[in-house]
């Protein structure tokens, strides 16, 4: 398991939106990071990762 053992504090609606401004660029058809980067076979699941970063910085969670 990767995932934190503390929750993350939440993060600035600039620095959240700078974030998924990056994500949505990297998830692009054309991307280099998805051409160069990710492995062909392991494309779609680091394409479901992606996305499942874009929703969690969609709204901050509530503490």
């Amino acid at each position: 398991d990767d995932s934190p053992s503390q929750p993350l504090p939440e993060l600035p609606a600039s620095l959240r939106a700078s974030a998924r401004l990056a994500l949505d660029r990297v998830l692009q058809d054309g991307s280099e990071m998805a051409i160069g980067w990710v492995d062909s076979a392991d494309a779609e699941q680091w394409r479901q990762e992606v996305r499942q970063i874009l929703r969690a910085l969609e709204v901050p969670n509530d503490h």
